[in-house]
């Protein structure tokens, strides 16, 4: 994918491409931003643009995978680095705010003394975990969340649908500005799953508590799975209020309006707006080592005890 291909992201593309276009490329691009907006996608294309540049004499490694990065792993890359060939030398580091402190400090020392034709490119959706030292040391471009209209016109010419279709739409909108997610959701199951989870909300006002709490088991213990679950339960929420007191904003689960009409007459604004507070505080308990079974079944006992039945 060349850069002139890239969705969504007219600042950070016009920075890079007038670099490239005056040969000022920078050794060192910390690109920010969510989930799924580009990143990696731009990185990549900025090396198969130095490729066409350079021809056979530009190369690109990769250091991806999951758990931290570590000293050892950096220790390589400043070597292979150091003894890079004439030409060009792309080093793309995903999820940087993996490096361990002692891998940070490693590579903090390459990017003070680069080597000619070579060029970092990290990518982070946490920039605020990473040192400050390695921040400094980068040309800082923030990538935003891309439009939902952008969002539907990309799916639609990428699958051959009509954009106005349903499907198109509902996507466009759950997707939250990340094409990833988008395409997450065009070519798995994700939406089938997101009904069962709706279906399973819709039921917890009339059930009685044991069927309320029986419900927290049907979820696995997947923290990144109940990560994305919760993401629907909290959606639900605030559809809930947008419902209930008129708002004109569009819903996240369109198609649902006689339930959320239904189901918001239940509860009060304030007992929504401490389900939503719990979901929030759930969510970032799991993000440290909070008991997922527990925290299920406070929430759905939360949210039956708010309901008015």
């Amino acid at each position: 994918m060349t850069l002139a291909e890239i969705v969504g992201q007219p600042v950070p593309v016009a920075i890079l491409k007038r670099a490239l276009a005056t040969n000022t490329l920078g050794h060192a691009y910390l690109f920010s931003g969510e989930e799924g907006v580009g990143k990696e996608t731009v990185a990549r294309a900025v090396a198969e643009e130095l490729a066409r540049q350079t021809g056979t004499r530009s190369t690109l490694h990769v250091l991806g995978g999951d758990g931290s990065i570590k000293i050892e792993e950096i220790r390589s890359l400043r070597q292979t680095a150091a003894l890079a060939a004439a030409g060009t030398t792309v080093w793309l580091l995903l999820d940087a705010e993996r490096l361990t402190p002692e891998a940070g400090n490693a590579l903090l020392k390459t990017l003070e003394e680069p080597a000619p034709g070579v060029h970092f490119f990290l990518t982070t959706t946490k920039v605020q975990s990473m040192l400050p030292t390695i921040v400094s040391r980068c040309q800082h471009l923030q990538f935003r969340r891309i439009p939902e209209e952008q969002i539907r016109l990309w799916l639609a010419d990428r699958t051959g649908q009509d954009p106005e279709e349903e499907r198109i739409r509902t996507i466009a909108r759950l997707a939250q500005g990340s094409l990833g997610k988008a395409l997450a959701y065009w070519e798995g199951s994700l939406l089938e799953e997101r009904a069962g989870i709706i279906d399973l909300l819709k039921r917890v006002p009339w059930a009685s508590y044991p069927a309320v709490l029986g419900f927290s088991q049907l979820w696995t213990e997947n923290r990144e799975k109940i990560g994305r679950e919760l993401d629907v339960i909290l959606e639900w929420h605030r559809d809930l209020l947008t419902v209930k007191n008129g708002i004109d904003l569009p819903l996240y689960n369109p198609g649902y309006e006689q339930d959320l009409q239904q189901i918001s007459a239940l509860y009060t604004n304030e007992a929504l707006f401490r389900i939503i507070d719990t979901i929030l505080e759930m969510k970032r308990a799991l993000a440290g080592n909070g008991r997922i079974r527990f925290w299920l079944g406070y929430l759905l006992l939360m949210m039956k005890r708010g309901a008015l039945t």
